[in-house]
């Protein structure tokens, strides 16, 4: 009997020691685990703080203000006119975010008669260039798609425009809707595979206070959500656009304020072609929904990055034909370079030019030769810098890019190359 009572006791014994090592262990797990979500917090918090200041140097940041501060704000920007450039207000553009970039398609419709449908624009419908002040815009048909005339889109760009709207109120806007999709391919009709921001255009319901995203087809992250802005307040006015593409990424600034930003909306280059489109307005009421001063900028590499990589050549220089003469829309590039060369003192540049084939080569040799001193002498006579940090040279015909059997190769021929010494 004594051992059998033994025997429990030493049972009980271990299998108390097995429990308390099996809480010990789990509360050790439970600790890790919760060491770990609080690294991941603090991550968390540090990306979010160095994300707002990042954005808040774009366009600028109220969090500091003082109650007083806001309540004058909201009163004058209550009493302001209707335009998206409102007296003390920094509005978000591509040039913000790419402030050394190319831009690659630019209207304001000026070059268009009223009445007309715009020469650099494709559309399934219609519509007709419409004076707004004293500026022109071009107003959309409803139920149609619009899209420029450009090339498949970069990686990286910002296409900005205004969207002039008048007489939006309640009557025949019920599923009226202006939005923007992003599609892989070029098109007039609804992508396969694509994407896009919307919102109505009904003021008189609150259904318009929210912007829809939504992408389909082959794409990696699904989404259709509805994200509270609001739209109610921009309509009848003047309202600045600016949509920024980085790669998968889509954000969407609308006058001051960010709309939307989504890491993962644009996959499989949904980015690579834009459609305007209209739906639902009605024109017996005289529903006005246009758009004027687009703009789309693509992401450009800083100039003294690719001097300090070795060199790179460019076809923003232009001259007179068969002469040295630099043309006047050549001295914005040529200023930036410039800048680039007074800020950097250490920086040397051997100027290289360069000719297509037609006509004699060994007068293109000479040509090619005077163009690039031009070039140096503009850096030295307008911009005052050192004679002894360049040296120039002439490469005729002999090193093309591309051939010369077209305009576009040709084009592509007569450059400038800037080499680092």
């Amino acid at each position: 009997m004594k051992i059998k009572n033994c025997s429990i006791a030493l049972l009980l014994l271990l299998g108390t020691h097995i429990c308390n090592a099996q809480l010990i262990d789990k509360l050790k797990k439970k600790a890790e685990r919760a060491a770990e979500r609080t690294v991941e917090r603090r991550v968390e918090r540090e990306t979010e703080k160095k994300t707002d200041q990042a954005m808040d140097s774009v366009f600028g940041s109220d969090k500091k203000k003082t109650k007083k501060e806001k309540k004058s704000s909201k009163e004058s920007s209550g009493s302001s006119s209707s335009s998206s450039t409102k007296k003390g207000q920094d509005i978000v553009t591509g040039s913000s975010f790419f402030p050394n970039g190319d831009i690659l398609f630019s209207d304001d419709f000026n070059q268009d008669n009223f009445g007309d449908f715009p020469a650099n624009w494709d559309t399934n419908s219609g519509g007709e260039v419409i004076k707004v002040g004293q500026n022109k815009a071009f107003k959309l048909n409803p139920n149609g798609t619009y899209s420029a005339k450009t090339n498949k889109l970069p990686e990286n760009y910002a296409l900005e425009f205004d969207l002039v709207t008048e007489n939006l109120d309640y009557k025949g806007l019920s599923g009226s809707q202006f939005g923007i999709n992003f599609s892989s391919e070029q098109t007039l009709n609804r992508p396969k595979n694509g994407g896009k921001f919307s919102f109505s255009l009904w003021k008189g319901s609150n259904i318009c206070n929210q912007i829809n995203v939504q992408n389909w087809g082959k794409t990696n992250a699904k989404i259709d959500n509805n994200i509270p802005f609001k739209m109610q307040e921009k309509f009848n006015t003047t309202t600045h656009f600016t949509v920024v593409v980085n790669g998968n990424r889509l954000r969407v600034f609308i006058d001051n304020e960010k709309a939307i930003d989504l890491p993962s909306f644009l996959s499989n280059n949904l980015g690579n072609y834009i459609q305007f489109y209209l739906k639902g307005t009605d024109p017996k009421e005289n529903h006005i929904a246009a758009i004027a001063n687009v703009k789309i900028t693509e992401e450009g590499e800083d100039l003294r990055s690719l001097i300090l990589k070795g060199g790179f050549s460019t076809t923003k220089i232009l001259f007179d034909s068969g002469s040295d003469k630099i043309k006047k829309e050549s001295y914005e590039f040529l200023d930036k370079m410039a800048k680039v060369l007074q800020d950097d003192k250490t920086l040397r540049l051997n100027i290289i030019g360069h000719t297509d084939s037609d006509g004699d080569s060994v007068k293109n040799m000479t040509l090619s030769k005077s163009r690039a001193a031009s070039v140096m002498n503009y850096f030295i006579d307008n911009k005052g810098l050192d004679k002894s940090r360049f040296m120039y040279q002439g490469r005729g015909e002999n090193e093309p890019v591309a051939e010369n059997n077209s305009a576009e190769g040709k084009a592509k021929n007569r450059r400038v190359e800037f080499q680092k010494i």
